[in-house]
């Protein structure tokens, strides 16, 4: 059923907030939907792009053990600190790069210059403040498509679910002010 849900939103253009509790499955969701996407045939003139998933660094090691397990013929890339100048130029050789927030804050200039098939956040209540850093960087990171998952998609107020929507779907809920003013 999620993998269905999935393809729908992509056919449909819409980004999707996986919001389930831990453990539950979302990032396997992910990978299999990823696999899928690798095994289906670009459209004519598509060229194939690598999927973006941005995730807290206590995380980064979860999503590579994660991949070799499920999904090993994944191409994996790791975007870290002391490595990342090196793989740059690689992007296109991989199906998925993994990154942290605060690689894409510190290289958001490169990064809006890539072209990527999904954007993906993970643990997204980190952007849950529309006007921090990691918010609008990853605002910025373009994606054909893009999903996030979170265990706690509003933790404090529903500003938090309009920022994590303004990456989702830019637009659909209306301006920050405004929607606030509603709810």
């Amino acid at each position: 059923d999620g993998l269905g849900w999935m393809k729908f939103l992509r056919e449909f253009g819409l980004g999707g907030c996986l919001a389930d509790d831990m453990g539950l499955g979302k990032t396997n969701q992910v990978l299999s939907m990823l696999q899928a996407e690798r095994s289906r045939r670009p459209k004519k003139g598509e060229r194939r792009l690598p999927t973006l998933i941005v995730v807290p660094r206590s995380l980064l090691f979860n999503w590579a053990e994660e991949a070799a397990k499920f999904t090993p013929n994944l191409r994996v890339l790791h975007y870290l600190v002391p490595l990342r100048a090196e793989f740059q130029e690689e992007f296109l050789d991989h199906d998925v790069i993994v990154t942290t927030y605060g690689i894409v804050r510190r290289d958001i200039e490169f990064l809006i210059e890539q072209s990527f098939h999904y954007v993906i956040l993970d643990e997204a209540q980190a952007i849950k403040n529309h006007l921090s850093q990691a918010s609008k960087s990853c605002r910025l990171l373009n994606g054909r498509h893009r999903l996030a998952l979170t265990g706690t998609p509003v933790e404090n107020h529903l500003g938090e679910l309009w920022s994590l929507f303004e990456f989702l779907n830019p637009g659909l809920l209306g301006r920050n002010e405004a929607f606030m003013s509603l709810a």
